[in-house]
């Protein structure tokens, strides 16, 4: 069994001229393991380690998307869209293109899955939906007025709207 597997690792390839040189590239870049050299204000070459700055840095926080998702963004549109059964159709009117925002151009299918999560989004689409809300409330204006104001947003992004 060790037997095939030795041959199967031992491949038999015709590589171009280019190939090889990238795979050379590919073979000098091992040497490197994470760090890269830079060039500081001192003009003094420094080795980084990238990893390492990583990882003090925080690159997502559930928290703050918890907070703008249901304390700002839901509230906000629960608080001010029109309440009951009768205006079902108008709130999801709304918050479809306001998904469609947050959720960077994900669209419903014909099954009615958009394949994103909007309580996942990034928090500066949550921000932006959130500004787009807070200045629809200020205003005092009609839902008509704020799916245009999600509209005119996700025209200007290139995300399309909800069929």
């Amino acid at each position: 069994m060790s037997d095939k597997k030795t041959n199967k690792d031992k491949v038999e390839r015709k590589l171009s001229k280019e190939d090889l040189e990238r795979l050379e590239i590919l073979q000098k870049s091992e040497e490197v393991k994470g760090e890269q050299l830079l060039i500081n204000l001192d003009s003094e070459i420094v080795v980084e380690n990238q990893a390492e700055q990583l990882l003090g840095q925080k690159i997502d926080d559930p928290v703050q998307k918890f907070q703008l998702y249901y304390h700002g963004l839901s509230k906000l549109l629960k608080d001010s869209l029109p309440k009951g059964k009768a205006y079902e159709d108008v709130r999801r009117i709304v918050y479809d293109e306001k998904n469609i925002l947050i959720n960077r151009g994900a669209k419903k299918d014909e099954k009615g899955i958009r394949g994103s999560d909007g309580r996942m989004a990034y928090i500066e689409d949550l921000e932006e939906a959130i500004k787009i809300v807070a200045e629809w409330t200020s205003r005092k204006g009609t839902p008509a007025e704020l799916f245009m104001a999600f509209w005119d947003k996700n025209e200007e992004l290139g995300y399309g709207h909800q069929d």
